[in-house]
């Protein structure tokens, strides 16, 4: 309904008459700039989902579509590999209560399918388009993600799924996430309280239900500490020497520390220090800004101190690192609360533009640690990088107590993060069942 008025409103606005005068104030102007902006995006994602059907007209003619069966109540689905971390505690521990789960993921190469596990069937969903066409016609009492923007994107709610749960997937926290990535979920289960306070504000100025929130720790930081911990695992180092070793491993994006500094971040290092050099960009640097990747590759290529990481996991990297220099990318907080080492952090290109965190009243979680765990460069003091570097190595900043301050925010119970996942996956369950067997009395 609430959509319905908005629409009604906009159009409105669009086809009566209204006077013009020559001066706009700046609140107008951005209005109007919104407006515009709104019919685009509504228009590119209308004509974007009447594609869609289109493609898949011969599936609905012939009856064809994803197999699932009423066996499977509860539905995880894994947009690609990378976010099996995510699941794998949760899922883990819902095995052992004994209901046939469904874990659905569009890439055929997920880790998942090696792992076997209990009541857990993993299915190939198709990838793109075909995956969207399945979850949008899917039938489940629950269905859980790490995926945001459900109902805003590709990802529409399904009239046969009675629950979402969104699964954060961010150490940093979820105002990263697009703008309204959060806001139709029924359940969201945090890291922390961090982002529970966050998701609390952002109902409070949007004409959106309140969620269930609930704080169960990170998944994916407990499946890096018990891989840590195993004895199969061992470090491959990338250097055969006792120099340090600097990490860079910014986000993507215009705002992202190798776009906005790269060739001064390079310069810098090779020429003024002797630090091995590991280079982990985001992954999706090397789609999104593979001519910059590559021109950065080709012209430091000769040089055996700097190795480019594209491994999956990033503890490789981390286990050797004696500091990072980043930007505001999640893998910074991966660092914090598993490894503690120092962070030099580029925050000035920081943009809330399309974000959750633009609606916030203060600067988001992840900005405001950033200002506390390490130190901050920028174009007035980013040629001393060679001396921050030094000075923050040589110091030996003990970060334990600022990590154990930081924790309840984001990491609040390390080790128990997939139990307390399932432990309420499964109550909830429970409660849909009851509630179905007293309507069939």
């Amino acid at each position: 309904m609430i959509r319905s008025n908005r629409l009604i409103l906009l159009l409105c606005a669009l086809v009566l008459p209204i006077p013009l005068f020559a001066y706009l104030d700046p609140g107008t102007g951005s209005m109007l700039f919104s407006i515009i902006l709104g019919i685009v995006a509504t228009s590119f994602f209308v004509f974007k989902s009447l594609i869609f059907k289109l493609i898949h007209v011969p599936a609905l003619l012939t009856g064809k579509k994803l197999q699932v069966g009423n066996e499977f109540r509860i539905v995880f689905y894994s947009e690609g590999g990378f976010y099996w971390p995510v699941f794998q505690t949760a899922l883990e521990e819902l095995s052992k209560y004994d209901i046939p789960v469904l874990y659905m993921t569009d890439d055929e190469k997920d880790p998942a399918f090696a792992t076997k596990i209990k009541n857990i069937t993993v299915q190939f969903s198709g990838s793109g388009a075909k995956a969207f066409f399945h979850l949008n016609r899917l039938k489940a009492d629950i269905v859980v993600m790490t995926t945001p923007g459900l109902d805003i994107m590709q990802i529409k709610r399904s009239k046969g799924v009675r629950h979402y749960i969104n699964i954060t997937h961010a150490a940093g926290g979820c105002a990263e996430y697009r703008t309204y990535g959060l806001d139709y979920f029924d359940t969201v289960l945090t890291g922390g309280d961090a982002d529970i306070a966050m998701i609390r504000e952002l109902e409070s100025k949007r004409p959106i239900k309140k969620k269930n929130l609930v704080a169960v720790g990170c998944t994916y930081l407990d499946v890096i500490r018990r891989n840590l911990n195993s004895e199969n695992f061992k470090i491959n180092r990338y250097f055969n020497n006792d120099r340090k070793t600097v990490l860079i491993s910014p986000t993507w994006g215009n705002h992202g520390l190798l776009l906005l500094r790269g060739e001064k971040l390079f310069q810098l290092l090779i020429g003024e220090t002797d630090y091995n050099i590991i280079v982990r960009p985001h992954p999706q640097s090397f789609i999104s800004e593979s001519e910059m990747i590559e021109s950065l590759m080709r012209k430091y290529s000769g040089i055996q101190r700097i190795y480019w990481d594209r491994d999956k996991s990033n503890l490789n990297s981390l286990a050797q690192a004696d500091i990072m220099i980043s930007d505001f990318s999640g893998i910074i907080f991966d660092n914090l609360f598993i490894f503690g080492k120092p962070v030099i952090s580029h925050i000035c290109g920081y943009d809330k533009r399309g974000k959750d965190a633009m609606d916030l009243d203060e600067d988001p979680w992840n900005i405001r640690v950033l200002r506390e765990i390490g130190t901050n460069i920028d174009d007035d003091n980013i040629d001393s990088l060679p001396d921050i570097l030094k000075e923050n190595l040589s110091r030996g900043r003990d970060l334990s107590s600022v990590v154990d301050k930081l924790r309840k925010d984001m990491d609040k119970y390390p080790g128990e993060s997939g139990k307390r996942c399932a432990e309420y996956i499964f109550n909830l369950y429970k409660t849909i069942s009851e509630r179905d067997s007293l309507n069939n009395v």
